[in-house]
């Protein structure tokens, strides 16, 4: 049947999706586990409890484990300067609104009350500030995701296989082979993390005999099939595919919010749809941010190159002079020749040609632009 032949492309029916949900191991990737530090304690509570109740399908690959290890600290690190900027930035609109000299004048009753929902926020928001700074010691999220893990974390991959996945992923990233090509200009040892992880991934569906649900956030296209008009259909089907060859099984990708949804429907919940909004909402500022950054590095980047290239010009500018004196005898005595010039600016006589070519046309049109008689 085609659907078999070309199983990538095709989308899972109903009961297929049961199947795996029934049948299937269930794993993370990093980003989901470090996510948990960014929500709020029901959001956090809901994913970590619906981890646990399926208990004997999850587990982690060595390479998530590694790089949940590597980055827990700069998350937390980064939640507390996120949420200290947050009161600053609280501080600012509190002084502004308490000003007395501008608009807008607020009566003396509502200024009161203002300050005291200022307060409430203020202390709330310093109470997270106390326990990201407490983490360092005390990481309750650590505690529960090495509990709910402990002993089903997979083999680390010895260092020949290693050498030899860095081997096969330069090829395959060469040819764009999902997953991982994204990550090629990364730092050499940042660069084959997801294909070490997919390969883990592979070797837990073969050992033992079983389809697998990842649980996501990677959105790059070397994970997600995408049509054109951003549309998300599935994995990358070249993922299902490789999948069916290794170990004749399935595979399946949810994003935290749809794994919640998901997840829920089939042990028969509720649905938390406060939680997969904030999950959304999270996802969202995110990419803003990101986009933000992207916008003030391009900036940067711009100012950096009209520099350099002001500079060339400039640069560009005395060498046509100098060329334009030497051959044509613009206040010297004497002429080179272009083979002479050449020689002198280290360049080839064809371009000292063009440069002097350039330098007439420029002249030309500086005397133009004067009215001066030629």
């Amino acid at each position: 049947m085609m659907k078999e032949l070309f199983s990538g492309y095709s989308k899972k029916s109903d009961k297929e999706i049961k199947d795996l949900w029934k049948n299937s191991l269930i794993t993370f990737d990093t980003n989901v586990i470090l996510n948990l530090y960014r929500y709020s304690e029901p959001t956090k509570r809901a994913i970590l409890e619906l981890i646990q109740k399926f208990e004997n399908q999850i587990f982690l690959t060595f390479q998530v484990g590694l790089e949940y290890n590597r980055n827990r600290y700069e998350v937390i690190s980064d939640q507390e300067k996120s949420h200290n900027e947050f009161l600053k930035k609280l501080k600012t609109i509190e002084d502004d609104l308490n000003s007395k000299d501008s608009p807008p004048f607020l009566s003396d009753k509502l200024q009161n009350l203002l300050s005291e929902v200022f307060n409430k926020v203020e202390k709330e928001v310093q109470g997270h500030i106390e326990l990201f700074q407490k983490m360092s010691d005390e990481d309750k999220i650590f505690e529960k995701i090495d509990k709910l893990f402990n002993g089903k974390i997979t083999e680390k991959f010895d260092k020949e296989r290693i050498i030899q996945i860095h081997k096969e992923g330069k090829l395959r990233f060469e040819k764009k082979i999902p997953p991982g090509y994204e990550d090629y200009k990364k730092p050499e040892d940042k660069r084959y993390g997801d294909l070490i992880f997919w390969f883990q991934i592979l070797e837990k569906s073969k050992s033992e005999n079983k389809s697998i649900i990842l649980i996501s956030d990677e959105r790059k296209e070397d994970w997600i099939w995408k049509l054109k008009n951003g549309k998300t259909i599935g994995p990358r089907q070249e993922l299902i595919e490789e999948m069916k060859m290794f170990s004749g099984k399935n595979f399946h990708i949810y994003s935290s919010e749809r794994f919640l949804s998901f997840g829920q429907m089939y042990l028969q919940e509720n649905v938390n749809n406060q939680a997969i909004k904030e999950i959304e909402n999270i996802k969202k500022f995110d990419l803003n941010d990101r986009i933000k950054q992207a916008i003030i590095f391009s900036k940067e980047r711009q100012k950096v190159l009209r520099e350099r290239m002001e500079k060339y010009l400039d640069q560009l500018n005395e060498i046509e002079a100098d060329v334009f004196r030497l051959h044509n005898g613009w206040g010297l005595q004497d002429r080179m020749s272009l083979k002479e010039i050449a020689e002198l600016f280290d360049l080839s006589p064809s371009k000292v040609s063009k440069i002097n070519n350039r330098a007439i046309e420029k002249l030309k049109k500086i005397i133009d632009s004067e009215k001066i008689d030629g």
